[in-house]
């Protein structure tokens, strides 16, 4: 199928879409926007102070209980890296516990690979994911 018959396809498919849904979808999204752009897009509104306001440590403290929650639901989640497996499911193996500390090892890593030190992500603790895991024995 060649790139126009591809895009014509696509059109009819849209058409039927909105066709059986009408008001209830909006075009689809044809282009790669990042948050800053999404954000300057945004209405502003009213009494909302921007994020550039907010104090670093309430910024901290939000952005630490949204990774906490974040990955509290991710221990019950398969991890495609754990071979699928949950992370409390992996960590019942020898083989799981090793793969599972290289998978926490590579978080902290990402994590502090953050340009500005000062960033609340770049002070997040996954020790208490180690913790919880029973993997502290294998954190380096």
């Amino acid at each position: 199928m060649s790139i126009r018959q591809f895009r014509r396809a696509g059109g009819k498919g849209t058409a039927l879409i909105r066709r059986a849904l009408g008001d209830l979808v909006r075009t689809p999204l044809t282009e790669i926007r990042t948050i800053e752009q999404m954000m300057a897009e945004r209405p502003a509104k009213e009494g909302r102070t921007p994020s550039s306001k907010m104090p670093p440590e309430v910024a901290e403290q939000l952005i630490h209980e949204y990774l906490d929650q974040h990955y509290r639901e991710t221990l019950d989640q398969p991890v495609q890296v754990l071979g699928g497996k949950t992370p409390r499911q992996a960590v019942k193996t020898q083989t799981g516990r090793q793969k599972v500390a290289e998978w926490l090892k590579y978080l902290e890593n990402q994590t502090a690979k953050q340009p500005d030190p000062a960033h609340p992500m770049a002070a997040y603790s996954f020790e208490w994911m180690w913790t919880e895991l029973d993997v502290r024995d294998l954190r380096r």
